[in-house]
Order: structure tokens, then sequence, then C-alpha cells
């Protein structure tokens, strides 16, 4: 039994413990309370700051910004900042995915499809956007990422959008693929072009784990389930396999391109060297007809300018609105840290997903 204590009037009161306890208790609880009251107010205070500067940069920015849907903005970069028919440019840089967790379409060393064919999807709906240059800055990618863009960039076209595909130091495999969906492609003479072909790579370990005494035991449903295991030799049967799934998609990106290129046909890009998988200068690329034109970002914009007929005009890019949101993000992406050896890769190839890639990038 607990003890029990009068008090001078006589009343039932708490052990002196106990009532060092509660007050302890309602004192953090009170703490607690208080923080998150300040929390709250920090949040509101911080929502109603963000939505404040927003303002403010829109009205600073009203002639340079236009609105691209809910999630964009047109950020003037040059031409007549009050001409109504607008070159938009696009970005495609890096590694080509279907999607990225948080950052935002075009960094260092990632394209999303998912922004990318957004942001090209909403220009077809905007009828300022006279043409677009793509400026593709990439070895290639995922596949279905390079070939979803692709499509994006022929719907904009059916929309009798020109599209000029400007290459800088890279547009190889997946982007060169991209660019043969375009009307016109110009490449800078030192580009890294071509790499017509597929890849898919599979990390063999069990010559390693026979070293140390270690082994691995699959319980499939069919002889085929674990192909490409990295346990063990790979099968003639499933290296035939593969190889017709990649002759398959192969065969899709040599269809690609002789539909691009007016000049080449799928026999001449198979049976030359066009179609091996080896790289090309920009200047080589020309003389094979894989490019329309040497230049650099001026000339994509006169081509645009020609073929769109245009006489007053602004050139613009895409960024994302003002909020604290992709402020955050922004943040994070930027934030992260890269560690990369000279000369490795700073990504790897993910086991069972067909690639277009160069060699030299694994």
């Amino acid at each position: 039994m607990s003890e029990t204590y009068r008090d001078s009037n006589g009343n039932n009161v708490e052990p002196r413990p106990h009532r060092f306890f509660n007050s302890c208790l309602l004192i953090l609880c009170g703490f607690a309370l208080a923080g998150i009251l300040l929390f709250v107010t920090l949040f509101i205070i911080i929502g109603s700051l963000s939505s404040g500067i927003g303002s403010i940069a829109e009205q600073l920015t009203a002639t340079k910004t236009k609105s691209l849907g809910d999630k964009y903005e047109y950020n003037y970069v040059s031409g007549i900042e009050d001409a109504k028919e607008t070159i938009l440019i696009v970005q495609i840089n890096g590694i080509i995915v279907n999607r990225l967790e948080s950052s935002f379409g075009s960094t260092h060393q990632y394209t999303a499809a998912d922004e990318v064919c957004e942001i090209l999807d909403l220009a077809a709906l905007d009828s300022t956007v006279r043409a677009v240059v793509i400026s593709i800055d990439s070895p290639g990618g995922e596949v279905v990422a390079s070939d979803r863009i692709y499509r994006a960039i022929l719907n904009l076209r059916r929309n009798r959008t020109p599209v000029i595909a400007q290459m800088g130091s890279l547009a190889a495999s997946g982007g060169y693929y991209i660019a043969a969906g375009c009307d016109y492609i110009i490449a800078n003479p030192m580009t890294t072009t071509g790499s017509i072909g597929v890849i898919m790579s599979a990390l063999k370990y069990y010559e390693l784990m026979a070293k140390i005494g270690v082994s691995t035991e699959n319980y499939t449903s069919g002889r085929m389930k674990d192909m490409l295991s990295g346990s063990r030799p790979t099968g003639i049967e499933e290296k035939t396999l593969v190889q017709q799934h990649i002759n398959a998609v192969y065969e899709q990106f040599v269809q690609v391109v002789a539909e691009g290129r007016s000049g080449l046909t799928v026999e001449k890009i198979k049976n030359s060297e066009i179609g091996d998988g080896r790289i090309f200068l920009g200047t080589q690329a020309l003389q094979l007809g894989m490019v329309d034109e040497l230049g650099y970002e001026k000339d994509a914009e006169l081509k645009a300018v020609k073929m769109a007929n245009l006489k007053e005009y602004k050139v613009v890019r895409v960024r994302r609105g003002f909020s604290l949101k992709n402020l955050l993000m922004s943040a994070e992406s930027t934030s992260k840290l890269n560690i990369a050896l000279p000369g490795v890769a700073p990504y790897r190839l993910e086991a069972g997903k067909l690639y277009f890639l160069p060699d030299f990038q694994q």
C-alpha cells in the first residue's frame, strides 16, 4: 500500500516524491507544447516569407519569365524580352534516366525523362513557343528513358514546331538517339557522338566466391529465372537469349536513325562503321551524314529562327517556379557530395537494364 499524508486541515495529500514527479511532468509538457507552438509559428512565418519573396521576385522579373503550367517558368536568356514568339532551349545533361527522386530535370550527372517530357508536352500546347532547341551533353542512358524523350520530340514536331538538336561535348548513344528525332542536328567539330548500339551488363563473381569458400543456391520457377546470375557461369542458351534481346533493341535504334536521317538507310547503317558502336568526332559525323552542320549554340538559335520564320523573338530556358519546396529540393540536390576517382564514371549500370551507352562509360 502507498503511504498517505494529511495536511494541517486533515486532507489527504500525495507523498512529496509524487508531487515532485508530477511537477516535472507538467514542466516538460509545457516545454513540449511551447516547442510545438514555436515550430508552427516558424512554419507559418517561413511560408509567408517565401510567398512574399516569390511575389517580389515575380514583380521584379515580370518581363523575364512566363508561366509554363503550374510547376515551371520561362527564364529569359536573350533576344527581345517583350517579344511574344519564343525559342525554348531544353537541356539534356548527363545520364538519361526515367525519373529522379528530388532534383529537377537536368543536373550535371542526370536528366530525368519524366520532367523533360512534361516540359516538351507543355511547350507543344503553348502557341508562343515557335521553335525548340534540344541542347545535348550526354553519353546516353536508359533505353526506355531515351525513347520517351524521342517520342515527345516527335509529338512536338507533329505540332509543326521545328526542333533543332545542338550537340555539346558529348551526344553519344542515347544522346544521339534523341538527336535523331529532331528536324536538324548541329554538332561542335569536337563533339563526341555516335556509339549507335545497346549494352547490358552482368557482374560475375563466382570465381572469387569459390576462392573464399562461399557459394549461392538459387531456387527458381524456371531454368531462365536466374539468368545473368553472377554466382555461376552464363550458359550458351542464356547468352543466345540475351543477345536476341539486345539485337531487337538495336534494330529499333537503327530504324530510328534511318527515319531521322534522310541520307541513311537501315542497311547502310548496319553494314558500315556508323552502326558498329564506335564513336565519332563532329567533323566525322558530318562526313557520314549523321549531323547536318558544324556549329555552336548561336548557330542553333539562328537555324531555329530560320525554320520558324521568326522576326522578333526571345530565347528562354525552363526553370522551376519560385517556392519554398523547390528551394529546399534545389538545396538538397546541390548539397550532395560527389566523390569519384579520375577516369571512373560516378555511376554504375544496373543489372538487367538495357542502356544506350558507350562501353567506355562502364
